[in-house]
């Protein structure tokens, strides 16, 4: 008799199987945790993969722009939230008129955005550089 039997081989192959199904699944896990580990591309900004997670980590959280403090009527936890302003987060491919680009810069003399928390320089040419490809929500 083979040491083997069918029904340990089916349970090899489901544990197997179940393994792949669990380390693909971390895979595709966007979530992050430390602004430090955002970084930009170059260019094709992904809204879903850098602009929102970024958001999520400097701007969502009690007191600022999530959905119960609303801080400047402003909800940054979802791209359907940034476009419901009354005045323009971000125009389409124009930086020179997007507000947020005002905000993390401090221009204007407005407050820098955040004010808790530093963007790096790469965290600023690429909200610039979503913006100026169109500023869509992507999941390039």
């Amino acid at each position: 008799m083979h040491p083997f039997t069918t029904r340990h081989i089916n349970v090899a192959v489901a544990a197997a199987l179940a393994a792949a199904c669990f380390i693909g699944s971390c895979a595709d896990d966007n979530t992050v945790n430390d602004l430090n580990d955002i970084v930009f591309p170059e260019k094709n900004i992904s809204y879903y993969n850098s602009v929102q997670p970024l958001f999520n980590i400097a701007c969502t959280y009690s007191g600022c722009h999530d959905t119960k403090s609303f801080a400047g009527n402003l909800d940054l936890t979802s791209y359907s939230g940034v476009r419901q302003r009354t005045y323009d987060v971000f125009v389409a491919r124009d930086t020179a008129l997007s507000r947020l680009i005002w905000r993390i810069e401090g221009k204007y003399g407005l407050t820098p955005m955040p004010p808790t928390r530093i963007l790096t320089a790469n965290q600023r040419r690429g909200l610039k550089q979503w913006i100026l490809e169109g500023a869509t929500d992507t999941v390039k």
